[in-house]
Parts: C-alpha cells; structure tokens; sequence
C-alpha cells in the first residue's frame, strides 16, 4: 500500500467512513447523507473535495449565493456547486502541504458537519443523484463525476452507456479531418512560443497549450481521438514546436537583426535562418539550446495532457462502483 493509500485509509478509519483502495475515494454517509471524498486533482492528493447528493422540498437547485454563503459560515469550505441534485465542495486548507495533511481529518470533519448543517438548513434531503427520490444509493464514478445512485437510475445509467458506446463505436475517423484539426489546434500553441520568445521568454505553459490545442483539434475534427490520432498529433507537435521556434527567429532577425534594413521580408527571413546558422551569424549554441528547451516543455505539457486524455477515453466506457467487491465493478468496450 502506497503512503497516499495508507493515509487515506487512516483518514477515513477517523471519519467513519469506508476506503476504495482501488480507485482512492473514500466514501461512506453522514447524518443520512451518502457521501465520497476523492481528491479531483490526483497531483494533489491532500485537497480533498465532498461529493453527495441532495435535494430541495420544492426541487430547486442551490444558488452560487448560497455556496458562498456556506463557504464563508464554515471555514475549512470552499465555494461549491450543484449540478443537477449532485453537489460537490472542496476543502481549503492551508497553502503548507505538511499542515494541510496533518489537519485535514479535523477539516473533513468539520467540513462535511458544516455541510450536512448547511443542507438541513435549506431544508434539503438525501436523494438518488439522477431521479431525486429518497432511495437507497450506492456511489458510482463515470466519465469522471461521481454519482450516488438509486437501482433504477443504476440499471438505467448502465444502459445509456451501453448505446453511447456502441454510438461511438460505430463513428469512424476522420483522418485527414483530425490532420486539419490538430493544424489548426496547433497555430495556438506556435503564437505562445513566438509571443514568448519575442519577451525573451521560453515557458512551460507554450509546451502545455501547443499539446492541447493539437489533441483538442485533432479530436474535434477528426470526430474522435484513437491511438493513431494520439502518434500523428505527437508528430505535429514536433513540427510545428520546430516551426515555431524558427518564426521565433526569423521575427528576431527581422526586426533586430538587421534584416528589415537590408530589404527583407518575413519570409526571406524564415528562409536564411539555417544559412545564417551556418555562416556562425546565428550562435548555433543558442539556437540549439533554445530549441532543446522548448521539446522539454512541450515533453512536460505533452505528457500529462497524452495521459489525461487516455484517462478520460478509458472513464468514457467505465461504470464504477465505489466499495464493490476489488473495487472495481465496470461495462467497458474497446476503444481502438
């Protein structure tokens, strides 16, 4: 059992509460109400957000108004939100992770109490996430939001997954549309490195934004992101970072260079950089050095976003009930 695990295992030993090993929710009820704690961001393992369900006699939703109002009357909330009857709420805590982690069963305590008060208040009542009837529940995880699930809505979820998978199945790539999408997803990220650059700047978020914006493209046009769109997009992503860093230059070239007074265009400019390299007018040290580090920042951008967005096709055809037997209790399809 890893640390992470076995603290949230004594965490929840002092709550009350059960703890999903598998998949790291921690998950139990209070007061009535059915309840999970899960950290949304998994870099983060300690900020921690509460996840139920509930419901107003006259089936209104809370307002932000009143989110903040229970963030400003119970000091270890945030500002949460409701979305349909499923209400989450992050815990805040303190900026020093040692002190956020060795308070944070006192804060989970008094957080989740301050809610269940808060809820009480409203005059609102334990539900089924997607009906709203006060039936037994049992949480689930899908498409990365959590659940609290009566049978019915259980056995009715399963079933329009069923059909949404199949749908996708069935949807063919588009190839040369996801090419097109991840061009043009991809302009984005060479305007943040030549905006950077011409600062003086070479950033990691230019790395982060050039990954997204191919993926994103890629999967809007090309009607879905497979395995296949994932390895063009990586090659586009080295091309156009390679582009980018030379449009870099051949601005540099032309405004400070030299290349604007000796009658140059911007395309001259872009086309004499790798002479300019050659002949030592360009420091191939510098050049290269800067290019390195932009491949760096795009392998640091790239590498999450890859892996998040494998993440999200693998929740895509996954049901999960939290606490089943392994943890684990899923309707999965391939996904080429």
């Amino acid at each position: 059992m890893s640390k992470i695990s076995d603290y949230y295992s004594q965490l929840a030993l002092s709550l009350g509460m059960r703890y999903d090993v598998v998949h790291e929710v921690i998950y139990g009820q209070k007061d009535g109400f059915d309840m999970v704690l899960y950290a949304a961001d998994s870099r983060y393992p300690y900020q921690l957000s509460i996840h139920t369900a509930a419901r107003t006699p006259g089936g209104m939703a809370l307002t932000r108004e009143d989110f903040k109002e229970l963030g400003k009357s119970v000091k270890n909330l945030g500002v949460g939100k409701q979305e349909g009857n499923n209400i989450t709420i992050p815990l805040s805590g303190q900026v020093n992770q040692k002190k956020l982690r060795d308070n944070l069963a006192n804060t989970a305590t008094e957080g989740m109490n301050g809610l269940i008060s808060f809820l009480r208040t409203k005059g609102c009542s334990p539900c089924c996430s997607l009906c709203g009837q006060p039936e037994e529940v049992s949480a689930y995880r899908y498409g990365g939001a959590y659940f609290h699930l009566c049978p019915n809505c259980e056995t009715n979820m399963r079933g329009n997954m069923a059909v949404e998978a199949q749908k996708k199945a069935q949807k063919k790539e588009n190839l040369v549309g996801g090419i097109v999408g991840a061009l043009l997803g991809s302009l984005v990220g060479v305007l943040c490195i030549v905006l950077l650059g011409q600062m003086g700047y070479v950033a990691a978020i230019s790395g982060a934004i050039m990954a997204v914006g191919i993926l994103k493209g890629y999967e809007l046009l090309g009607g879905r992101l497979t395995k296949k769109g994932i390895v063009i997009s990586v090659v586009i992503m080295l091309v156009m970072t390679y582009v980018g860093d030379r449009l870099d230059w051949a601005i540099s070239l032309l405004r400070d260079g030299g290349g604007a007074d000796a009658g140059l265009n911007f395309f001259e400019c872009y086309k004499f950089v790798p002479y300019l390299l050659e002949k030592g007018y360009i420091e191939m040290s510098a050049y290269i050095g800067n290019l390195v580090l932009l491949y760096l920042f795009l392998l640091l951008g790239a590498v999450p976003t890859i892996i998040s967005k494998v993440k999200e096709r693998k929740e895509e055809t996954q049901m999960v009930k939290i606490g089943s037997v392994g943890g684990f209790d899923s309707f999965n399809t391939h996904v080429s």
